[in-house]
């Protein structure tokens, strides 16, 4: 073997041989390998869920979709099929050359690689779409559950007051209000700054629930407290200002005060009057004081407990007022009246007060009266009541004006005589004509001085008072004075 081996010409022989065999394997043995056959299933996928794109809902709203999800049958290796997501699937409608009206679209849709579809089911979606129009609506607040017993709620305070609802112009319609909704359990105390969530309702009180609305939310306080009421202040006065002084005007920073408690202990109350100490007050001018203000008995409390006052007062002056007349009061039913004496039925007063008072009051501000109630037919000297602005008085308090009124009852008609025809020896036999008969009316006498109407006289209206601050006169009220010495 070895001299083979040395044989170059065997050697060559050999080498061919060889390379003769390699390239037969290589080159000759193209005779294609047998394959593995891969098996592929198909695949039920249900509730796809159908997405939309291109849409403008600045401009448009869907209002109606027949179909929001599809299902899909697809082909594919189980692997593929098995390890792939379901949201690998995807489904959608393109919207972006869509008009206002009904519209059937065709379905899109993009599968793992690997699958194949086999069937979609709906296979087009018919879509109604509408332009969106946007109106302006107030909010409201509804309250659910109670507050603590003996509390009520009041007006809620809203921030914004307005939201801009957006929807189709058919569902736009529809909407009644804008509004949200607070819980109440038992508070006692205002709730505040509370964030609520806006929703708009129909007149049946339904949510729609596509609305858009902007903003989708508001700040709100709601008064949570005990019934109250709302009263007038009346200023009454204590202590004494100097003799040279008089009051001018009496100005309170507000004029009414809100009284919290029971329905019960409110019921009686009609005003709130506060007493006013004016021994601070010595020289003429404005002078600011302090006003305490108690909560009526049986009530839980009173806003505000403190009140500012503004007192202007002046040196004292002296009016005197001519011709002010007097009027009658309480005459009875079936008298007449009328006043004797003074015979020009009117009376001269002196008056003193501010000087800017006087220089406004004349006497169509002051009311004489002769209050003759329960009096009877006959001459009687009745005490004058005499009425005056506020801070108004008479200069001569002590001094007692009277006038004398007379009082008259009707006269009683004269009788009739009636004829004695008992000894009429004929009597005439009976007419076929009617009778004619003619009857003078009997009027009663009247006295001369019976010209004075009997109706009930209304005196004249003074200054009205309300509280401190209201009237003609720089507003003071009235002050009805007796000159009797009541």
């Amino acid at each position: 073997m070895d001299k083979w081996m040395k044989n170059n010409n065997f050697n060559k022989i050999l080498a061919l041989a060889l390379a003769i065999i390699l390239w037969t394997i290589v080159h000759v043995d193209t005779a294609p390998t047998s394959q593995t056959t891969v098996n592929k299933e198909s695949k039920i996928i249900e509730n796809v869920k159908i997405e939309v794109k291109g849409f403008d809902e600045d401009k448009y709203v869907i209002t109606s979709q027949d179909a929001v999800s599809v299902r899909l049958e697809v082909l594919g290796k189980k692997s593929d099929l098995t390890y792939k997501f379901s949201d690998a699937y995807k489904v959608w409608i393109d919207l972006s050359n869509i008009q206002p009206g009904d519209t059937t679209l065709p379905l899109h849709y993009s599968l793992p690689s690997g699958v194949t579809l086999q069937d979609i089911n709906p296979n087009e979606v018919n879509v109604r779409v509408e332009l969106r129009n946007t109106k302006s609506f107030p909010v409201s607040i509804v309250t659910k559950g109670k507050p603590a017993a003996g509390y009520q709620v009041g007006a809620p305070v809203i921030d914004p007051a307005e939201a801009q609802v957006t929807l189709a112009s058919s569902e736009l319609s529809k909407v009644s209000k804008v509004q949200g909704t607070i819980e109440l359990d038992g508070e006692s105390d205002t709730i505040k700054d509370k964030k609520l969530k806006l929703y708009a309702v129909d007149s049946s009180g339904n949510e729609i629930k596509d609305a858009v609305i902007e903003p989708s939310a508001v700040t709100v306080d709601l008064p949570v407290t005990m019934p109250f009421k709302s009263l007038p202040l009346d200023i009454s006065f204590t202590g004494q200002l100097p003799g040279a002084l008089a009051l001018s005007r009496v100005l309170p920073e507000q004029d009414t005060v809100t009284v919290y408690g029971t329905e019960e202990s409110l019921a009686g109350l009609s005003s709130y009057e506060a007493t006013l100490n004016l021994s601070a007050i010595d020289s003429a001018g404005t002078k600011e004081l302090k006003l305490e203000l108690p909560a009526p008995e049986g009530t839980v409390k009173i806003e505000p407990a403190v009140l500012n006052v503004s007192v202007v007062t002046s040196e004292v002056a002296e009016k005197t007022i001519d011709n002010i007349p007097i009027k009658l009061e309480g005459v009875d039913n079936g008298l007449s009246a009328r006043i004797t004496d003074p015979a020009s039925k009117a009376v001269t007063l002196t008056v003193s007060g501010a000087p800017a008072l006087l220089n406004q009051l004349d006497k169509n501000n002051i009311s004489v009266v002769a209050d003759v109630v329960g009096l009877t037919a006959g001459n009687h000297a009745v005490t004058l009541h005499v009425s005056l602005p506020r801070f108004i008085a008479l200069a001569n308090a002590s001094q007692r004006l009277t006038a004398t009124v007379e009082l008259l009852a009707p006269a009683t008609p004269e009788p009739t005589a009636t004829p004695d025809n008992s000894s009429a020896a004929v009597t005439p036999e009976p007419s076929t004509e009617p009778a004619f008969v003619e009857e003078s009316p009997t009027a009663p006498p009247q006295s001369p001085d019976t010209a004075d109407p009997t109706a009930t006289p209304t005196p004249s209206e003074g200054v009205p008072e309300n509280g401190a601050n209201s009237g003609a006169l720089n507003g003071v009220g009235n002050n009805v004075i007796s000159t009797d010495g009541t």
